[in-house]
């Protein structure tokens, strides 16, 4: 993308409200691209901080370079792989970021979900308590909150093991969990073994 009519719609967009007595949004201006730092849950809740965002979404071969420099705050990628433009990037920056604005979705939910806190979601059972010959866990069924709550830890913890292990190096874990996932076969990296 041209350098001029890129840079003369960035500061359109990045101006100070017109009336006065309003104090300009705290904002972020940030750019698509597979060059970017790789977008995750903790960005999306750094990004939940700002009043207001400005995706800039690069096609083929991205923007010019000097506006790169002189308008763009952050670069952002939703993964290793490259699109034909930066759109697709930013709606999923957008639907990611747009749920944990307070009041868009109940805080108690986003709280349980996968990465909160490191780890994948623990699994979830809709009626009926058998399909298929498929039963629901009896402990789901038994209305002991603090089995259920240890249960949903503890599946939790095996699923993150199971699918996305990396993601153990720097999960929020306790001694309790770290104990049940070494029942389950972890070992966990010395940190010299990360590098």
């Amino acid at each position: 993308m041209k350098a001029e009519p890129l840079a003369a719609a960035l500061r359109a967009v990045q101006a100070a409200p017109e009336a006065p007595e309003m104090p300009a949004p705290r904002t972020l201006t940030v750019l698509m691209t597979p060059a970017g730092e790789l977008f995750s849950q903790q960005i999306a809740h750094e990004l939940a901080g700002y009043e207001r965002l400005v995706l800039v979404c690069g096609h083929y071969e991205g923007i010019d370079e000097r506006v790169r420099e002189a308008l763009i705050d952050r670069e952002l990628s939703i993964g290793d792989y490259v699109l034909t433009g930066g759109e697709l990037a930013a709606m999923v920056i957008v639907d990611a970021v747009a749920r944990l604005v307070p009041g868009v979705i109940d805080a108690e939910s986003v709280g349980e979900e996968s990465h909160s806190g490191g780890l994948l979601e623990y699994p979830h059972y809709t009626r009926p308590a058998v399909w298929e010959g498929r039963e629901v866990p009896a402990v789901l069924l038994s209305g002991h909150h603090g089995e259920v709550a240890r249960w949903r830890r503890r599946e939790q913890l095996r699923r993150t093991l199971e699918r996305r292990p990396d993601l153990l190096a720097s999960a929020e874990l306790n001694p309790t969990d770290r104990s049940y996932l070494q029942t389950l076969g972890w070992a966990p990296k010395e940190p010299h073994e990360l590098a």
